[in-house]
């Protein structure tokens, strides 16, 4: 009997919230956690991300930076309150947060305001820009390999590429985007692709772009995010998605998780 081998998961990604802007109750804008055995890495930052990391039992101190993929208020708005409260929770060794150089500016007008660097004890923050370079590799570590792509959004925006180095697995997270080769070559045989399913309106995908994204890329899983929650149908967008891929496709919910 031949004896098959079994891949190691040792990646997997949260979803900490999944909707698109207009969010309803049961559902927070789309940001998300990737965690290996030691290591964990903040993917944009909405809502609430001190009480999500911890309901989604993502260890706070094994957070190791933030990356942010554009600068609209659905995907930075809870950075400030992050930073507090990793600050007064003990936090002493610094933080990198990594995005465009629109995202970042934004980003640091925002923390001044606040005045962070004043606050006694504050751990460093570094601010480190990623350049619209397709295969940018944005950080290699002992479990990961990240890599960016600029999308075609309404302003500078970045998808990422996640690879677990120890299982090979890899899981895409498009961002906010119009369907473009740019996501389709960054997405190309992923495990997972989240792929975001606003709509069809401009810098935006619908189901069924989402779909056809995922099938010219020859992804395994088709995961919709970043949808309408408020007076949508979820149904039919998972719907018109699978008329466009033939693989599975899912709706990603709050805290769903996908090992990769």
């Amino acid at each position: 009997m031949a004896v098959r081998e079994i891949r190691k998961i040792m990646a997997r990604l949260t979803l900490l919230g999944s909707s698109a802007t207009l969010t309803d109750a049961h559902h927070d804008t789309t940001y998300m956690v990737v965690r290996g055995k030691h290591s964990s890495f903040l993917i944009d930052c909405g809502g609430s991300p001190f009480q999500r990391l911890q309901q989604a039992k993502a260890g706070l101190n094994s957070l190791e930076g933030l990356i942010i993929t554009h600068r609209h208020a659905d995907h930075i708005y809870g950075v400030p309150v992050l930073m507090q409260g990793l600050w007064l929770y003990g936090r002493e060794r610094a933080l990198t947060i990594y995005g465009p150089a629109q995202a970042l500016q934004a980003l640091k007008a925002i923390m001044d305001i606040l005045g962070w660097q004043r606050w006694s004890g504050m751990f460093p923050i570094h601010f480190q820009e990623v350049p619209p370079t397709e295969g940018y590799v944005i950080l290699e570590s002992e479990e990961f390999t990240i890599t960016s792509s600029p999308v075609r959004h309404l302003l500078p925006t970045i998808g990422l590429r996640i690879i677990s180095r120890e299982s090979g697995g890899v899981l895409v997270y498009s961002s906010d985007t119009e369907p473009c080769p740019e996501v389709v070559r960054l997405a190309q045989g992923a495990d997972i692709l989240l792929h975001e399913s606003t709509g069809p309106h401009p810098g935006h995908s619908s189901g069924a772009q989402a779909g056809a994204v995922a099938r010219e890329a020859g992804v395994k899983r088709l995961v919709l995010v970043h949808y309408p929650t408020l007076a949508s149908d979820p149904q039919a967008l998972l719907e018109e998605a699978r008329l466009a891929f033939e693989g599975p496709v899912e709706l990603g919910e709050d805290f769903a998780t996908y090992e990769f």
